[in-house]
């Protein structure tokens, strides 16, 4: 998925339910964002590690401006550590 930030278009991905059911009514989990290392890296590296933490936590992962599936600028996309441009 990707939002628009001042012009930008950010990539996230979300793992996990915000609300999961407790008896009749709905209970929040809290949010964990995610951010990765750079420059150059993407948000991959880091879901073998928290992936487990789904079941009691929504988890976002943003790939940094400039990085993984995220653009550079307006219109400009990132760069895959593959090397290949999205």
């Amino acid at each position: 998925m990707h939002v628009l930030v001042n012009g930008v278009r950010l990539f996230f991905d979300v793992e996990g339910a915000q609300f999961v059911p407790d008896g009749p009514a709905m209970q929040e989990k809290p949010i964990l964002l995610l951010l990765h290392g750079g420059p150059g890296a993407d948000h991959s590296t880091l879901r073998p590690a928290y992936s487990a933490l789904a079941d009691i936590a929504q988890i976002i992962y943003l790939d940094h401006r400039g990085n993984g599936r995220s653009e550079d600028g307006p219109g400009k996309a990132g760069t895959l550590r593959s090397g290949a441009t999205t």
